[in-house]
This record gives structure tokens, sequence and C-alpha cells, in this order.
């Protein structure tokens, strides 16, 4: 074994030679090098620490599992589609639960490049709102769009707390149902475009 410091100026390749070895020591700099932005990434979709900290530890023991039969030409691309493939199994399970707003802040954040991406977001979501009971849409909006929050919007519309609560509850539900059929396709160009 090697000091530390050594270690940590081998590249990715060098590293995953010494893991087929049974190295111990270039695995835990591996896992602290890309662990953080593995998390990083299933977090800003789930916001579930447990969940984004189970996905990255299965894919590492995995990882050490088949160290001896992976033949791997870029660790940080296969790491990518490893943990693209992990949140997809994850969401088809319907374990996951999405957080919608997430979604939309994370598009708003690419570039030129994903503004095709943004706009199918953009217009599914609209087209999902669409499809809102009235006061529920309109709820909805106020809270979105306007940044209202619950006592703001019961004020306004003279309602209760409870009943803007409720209503914001059956949208958000009813959003993450909609949004189900493009869900891994918007998850899939997520996870490859914020590992970076």
């Amino acid at each position: 074994m090697l000091p530390q410091q050594e270690y940590q100026m081998w590249p990715d390749a060098k590293l995953l030679e010494l893991l087929r070895l049974d190295d111990r020591k270039a695995f835990e700099i591996l896992y602290n090098k890309y662990s953080p932005k593995l998390y990083y990434a299933a977090y800003n979709l789930f916001r579930d620490k447990d969940v984004c900290e189970d996905l990255v530890q299965e894919l590492f023991i995995d990882l050490w599992t088949k160290r001896n039969e992976l033949s791997i030409a870029s660790l940080e691309w296969y790491l990518k589609v490893a943990i693209k493939n992990r949140v997809l199994m994850y969401i088809r399970t319907q374990r996951a639960t999405l957080d919608v707003s997430a979604i939309e802040v994370l598009a708003e954040k690419y570039s030129a490049d994903s503004k095709l991406l943004q706009h199918d977001i953009s217009r599914v979501l609209e087209d999902n709102v669409a499809q809102l009971p009235e006061k529920c849409r309109q709820i909805f909006t106020l809270s979105r769009k306007e940044y209202l929050s619950n006592k703001e919007i019961a004020t306004r519309l003279g309602i209760s707390i409870k009943t803007v609560e409720n209503q914001m509850t059956i949208a958000l539900r009813y959003l993450r149902t909609g949004l189900t059929d493009y869900l891994p396709s918007i998850v899939a160009i997520l996870m490859v475009h914020k590992i970076k």
C-alpha cells in the first residue's frame, strides 16, 4: 500500500487498476472523490437524504463487489451511467417521491443546449396544471408562480390555511402522477448533466 498523499495524485485509471488488485485505499479515494457528486445529483431530484445515501452506497458496494470483473474505460462516465440507472430503477419501482419544484429549478439552470428539455418539462408541467380543478389550479399558481405563502393565499382567496395546504397536496400528488410517464427521460437527462 502507498502513502495517502501518493494515492491522491494517481489518475482514475491507476486507482482502478489498484482497485482490481483489492486495494482498499484506492477504493476509499475513489469513493471520497465521486460520492459527493453522485449524492448531490440524486438529492437535487429527490430531496430525500436517506434515499440518496442508499443509492450512492449501493453503487459503491456494487463497484467493490465487481472490482475484479469490471472493464471501465472512464470511471466518471461509468458512475454517471450507474447512478442514472439506479435512479431510474428506483423510480420504476415507484419507491421514489418526485419533488416537482426541484425539476423546475433544475430545468432553469441548464444551458442553451438544454433549452429543448426545459421547454418540454415546462410544457408537460403546464399541461398537467391545466388539468387541475379550478380552485386547486388557482392555489397552485399563486404558490408556484407568484410565490405567495399559504397564509397569503388564504387571505387573498378568503379561505383557511388548511384548505390551501390540502389543495396544494392534491395538486402535487396529481402532478407527480401526471409526470410518471415522462419521468424516466427527464431523470436520465438531468442526472447525466448534473454530475460534472
